[in-house]
């Protein structure tokens, strides 16, 4: 068997979060489906992270088991005909046996896009996170400070986790001004929040 690295994007607007949920449309669910349908055999899908409904992706890295002779250069065109539009496979890599998706991550980042405003933008909706109260920027940097290094994160996170070692580390954290193109060349201003570390407990973030 072949232990194939996929690395994926997709839209999570499109999708009920990544993990499987029954009689809903989820990223890992369309994925095995079009695995499965693509080498005619049943495929599990093991992944680096998993994300809620709504939230994105630019990198995420899954990882399956394959005995089909496909070269592994034709992999990523392949999957991409069987899938849905709103999620692509953007690489694909045979590794090592002992390769993991999940327990071989060295890391991982999470960025946040906030609208400090009255009006949301229509056309930006599915990719920022709207806050009315004016923000206090040179504030929530002095604040990040104190989040970066290895602590307990038991207090940010949610009842319904079953981590068991909520202990972890963040390697940075950095906010910063910027401007996103939405259409035609309108442009919105948004906070950039970027969370990197080497894990994260559910819904630390």
């Amino acid at each position: 068997m072949r232990n194939i690295k996929l690395t994926i994007q997709y839209d999570g607007a499109l999708f009920s979060g990544f993990e499987l949920q029954p009689h809903k449309k989820t990223v890992r669910g369309e994925i095995e489906k079009a695995l499965s349908k693509l080498f005619k055999t049943p495929i599990k899908i093991i992944s680096a992270s998993r994300t809620d409904s709504g939230v994105h992706a630019l990198g995420l890295v899954v990882g399956f088991k394959l005995a089909h002779p496909i070269p592994t250069r034709k992999i990523v065109a392949a999957l991409n005909s069987c899938l849905p539009e709103g999620v692509r496979a953007i690489e694909a890599q045979e590794k090592r046996q002992k390769f993991h998706a999940r327990y071989d991550t060295k890391g991982k980042e999470y960025e946040y896009l906030i609208y400090n405003g009255q009006i949301l933008p229509p056309f930006a909706r599915n990719f920022v996170w709207q806050v009315k109260p004016k923000l206090d920027l040179a504030s929530m940097k002095k604040a990040a400070k104190f989040l970066v290094g290895k602590h307990d994160f038991s207090s940010f996170c949610a009842a319904r986790s079953d981590d068991k070692d909520r202990v972890r580390t963040l390697y940075k954290i950095s906010l910063s001004k910027h401007k996103i193109r939405v259409w035609d060349g309108n442009q919105v201003e948004v906070i950039s929040c970027k969370v990197a570390g080497n894990g994260f407990l559910y819904k630390m973030v």
